[in-house]
């Protein structure tokens, strides 16, 4: 599948950590462009956030109040982990992890990191995938569930209950992300990612649930100003509304690919060495 006609196509194959370092910072890179994708982010499988443990008893997802309504909070940050060991396992990067990155490696130039020395000569580079936090569409709803635990010990027989505040399936988010100094590689990477990390699980407890679909709706050349606030304040179908936004997207951006352009990209991202080293 060719890309090549399309503005992903005249980007550079790659960038080199080294490369990177020259150019600090995401404003410096901002100089080299962004490509912005749009997308609708649901849930397949019921899922739980927290962004703090609470009681042991009770385990609430996160809420925020947005755009007129409580509504369900899935921090970027959690997501941005998934992606993270996704990549490097789908690249086989050996010397790297989530908690210890080498700021040496292709996922470390995407998704940057900090490596401190010993001696206070710290080694760090900026993430230039820019994320913004998933927030529902739907309204947060506080429904109990009622949950048991088995013991880690056999031999105790007794289960420990406790309580889930959770997200149901078919809750739908606003997803948009931001490539700053993007490369070919960033654009199939991403995507590839994305993919298989929607499909392994979000949030706590990623193993049995939080399972999500992604329909991308836009790939814009520039960095396009999409507000999640907008979107969700208007009260109407996300999808008719983040549609009416690619149709008429505003400056800076110069290029747009949906439809047809859109989906030959995604099936060009699918095959990992079309974009992989």
């Amino acid at each position: 599948m060719t890309i090549e006609k399309t503005f992903i196509g005249k980007l550079q194959e790659n960038w080199q950590v080294s490369d990177l370092l020259k150019t600090p910072g995401r404003i410096n890179m901002l100089r080299e462009g962004v490509v912005t994708l749009i997308g609708i982010k649901r849930l397949e499988s019921e899922a739980l956030f927290v962004s703090s443990e609470g009681s042991m008893a009770l385990r609430e997802t996160s809420k925020v109040n947005f755009a007129g309504r409580e509504r369900y909070w899935w921090l970027a940050r959690k997501f941005a982990g998934v992606l993270r060991r996704v990549l490097l396992a789908e690249l086989r990067i050996e010397k790297c992890t989530v908690d210890k990155p080498c700021i040496d490696c292709e996922v470390c130039g995407l998704l940057g990191g900090l490596d401190p020395k010993k001696e206070g000569d710290n080694k760090a580079i900026q993430s230039r995938l820019k994320l913004q936090d998933l927030i529902s569409v739907q309204e947060y709803e506080y429904d109990e569930k009622f949950r048991v635990r088995q013991p880690d010990d056999q031999n105790k027989e007794n289960p420990t209950p406790f309580q889930e505040v959770i997200v149901p399936p078919g809750t739908c988010f606003p997803f948009i992300v931001r490539i700053i100094k993007p490369s070919k590689f960033d654009i199939g990477a991403f995507l590839y990612a994305n993919q298989i990390a929607d499909g392994l699980g979000y949030g706590n407890y990623s193993k049995l649930r939080g399972n999500a679909t992604t329909n991308w709706v836009a790939i814009f050349n520039g960095f396009a100003h999409v507000s999640v606030y907008d979107v969700l304040s208007k009260g109407g179908e996300l999808e008719k509304e983040m549609d009416a936004f690619a149709q008429t997207p505003k400056k800076p951006v110069t290029d747009i690919l949906k439809g047809e352009e859109l989906t030959n990209v995604i099936n060009w991202a699918n095959l990992k060495e079309n974009w992989e080293k």
